[in-house]
């Protein structure tokens, strides 16, 4: 018997019956030309079927098309089959066919019920939930087969699925973008730590960065950068270059290689040094700047974030005379580092000024600004090279180990090692030409 639905006007009738639909996946594959999109899509429309998702590359002319439709089972619903080869023999394109396993929910064909797509506390569970990653690959050199060989192998045994491979580099193979994704069936075997971890010592082992990234909104809603100075966004140590106007170059190099490697207390080893400067005139801030090395695409970097609408900073455990011109330079938005004291003889003194910005002070401005700027600190890319960058690091959505010493890259989430620091541009997904748009002079 069946059921009774009372209608708008007080009458009844019965209840349209639920009807089963499958997916389908249709690939096509042949040379580009004008409308072929259009005309497979147009097909499906005109047979009663509805796209679910759709997906297309174009390589050398050659055009793949994929996609995800739902059909009904009865047979005037398979129309679709006869339709698509017909169409895919008139266009010159190769066409195939699969229907996956897991079926569509049931749906109410017409009328009556605005319930049309009910799904059952069952199904729902039987439906697998998906995680979605992007995986950025980056090499000095072309990345070849001989790595993404081993490296799919890598990702499949830990149930991680690719879904697209795209090449952001524009003439070579030194920049991939995968799509992937988990699909978890119960398994809580899943460490996406473990999968980071691995994916490094892969990488490290290849020379290849291998930076992995949950996908979601927040990871393409960055609005903040922050770096240090020393050895990222410059090629020197300040305190260094100082040194060698006042003699004392090797004690004060030695000092600063232990405490960026992580072997020394910041705040310890910078009162050595600084005491070690004593004497030398301020006059040689001058000098420095004149004689500063930016790092190589620091100012397209630069140019291109402050064009997208962020906001810049330089965050340094150097000092402020130097910070205060780098801002100038490049346009930053906030600059903080430490004061050398200057004696009434226009000498350093030997000692610091205001509070010390050494690793936590470092990471407490980055959320201070973060809360000036009204954005979360998953909005906020960090880049640094030295130990007490690594807390800043840390606490970013996007925390970059620059070049940075092996005791960092180690505790780091992601790592760059290449001689552009405007690499950063390709965690984001931005190919080449759309950094070169970016980075245009106006």
């Amino acid at each position: 018997m069946s059921a009774a639905v009372v209608g708008v006007n007080g009458g009844t009738h019965s209840a349209a019956p639920r009807r089963e639909r499958e997916r389908v996946i249709v690939m096509v594959r042949g040379g580009d030309s004008p409308g072929i999109t259009a005309a497979l899509l147009r097909c499906v429309a005109e047979t009663g079927g509805d796209v679910i998702d759709v997906r297309q590359t174009l390589i050398h002319g050659i055009v793949t098309l994929a996609l995800e439709i739902s059909i009904g089972l009865l047979p005037e619903d398979q129309l679709v089959f006869r339709e698509l080869l017909l169409l895919a023999k008139k266009l010159g394109v190769r066409i195939e066919f699969d229907i996956p396993e897991r079926p569509l929910q049931t749906e109410i064909t017409d009328g009556g019920s605005s319930d049309v797509k009910e799904k059952s506390a069952a199904t729902a569970s039987a439906i697998p939930e998906k995680r979605s990653y992007v995986l950025t690959l980056m090499s000095e050199s072309n990345l070849t087969a001989a790595f993404l060989a081993p490296l799919t192998r890598l990702l499949e045994q830990r149930g991680v699925r690719i879904e697209s491979i795209s090449r952001l580099s524009k003439d070579s193979m030194r920049c991939l973008e995968m799509s992937a994704s988990l699909e978890r069936l119960g398994d809580t075997s899943f460490s996406f730590d473990e999968l980071r971890t691995a994916l490094y010592a892969f990488g490290k082992e290849h020379m290849v960065d291998v930076a992995v990234q949950q996908e979601n909104i927040l990871r393409r809603e960055k609005r903040l950068v922050v770096m240090d100075m020393d050895s990222t966004m410059i090629q020197q140590e300040v305190i260094d270059e100082i040194a060698r106007h006042a003699g004392v170059y090797e004690e004060v190099q030695a000092i600063t290689h232990r405490a960026m490697g992580g072997g020394m207390d910041f705040n310890e080893s910078l009162r050595q040094r600084v005491a070690m400067l004593a004497g030398c005139p301020a006059s040689t801030f001058k000098h420095v700047i004149d004689h500063l090395v930016y790092t190589e695409g620091v100012e397209e970097l630069c140019r291109a974030l402050k064009r997208l609408g962020y906001r810049l900073a330089v965050i340094s455990g150097g000092f402020t005379a130097i910070t205060r011109h780098v801002k100038s330079v490049l346009q930053l938005d906030y600059a903080f580092a430490n004061t050398l004291e200057i004696g009434a003889d226009g000498k350093f003194t030997g000692r610091t000024t205001g509070p010390i910005v050494n690793a936590q002070r470092k990471a407490d401005l980055l959320v201070t600004i973060a809360q000036q700027e009204k954005i979360s600190t998953d909005q906020v890319i960090a880049i640094g090279d030295g130990a007490n960058d690594l807390p800043m690091l840390a606490v970013a959505g996007l925390g970059i180990a620059f070049n940075a010493k092996p005791a960092v890259q180690a505790a780091a989430s992601f790592r760059i090692n290449q001689k552009r620091i405007d690499s950063v541009l390709y965690l984001l997904g931005f190919t080449e030409a759309e950094q070169r748009e970016l980075t245009r002079a106006p």
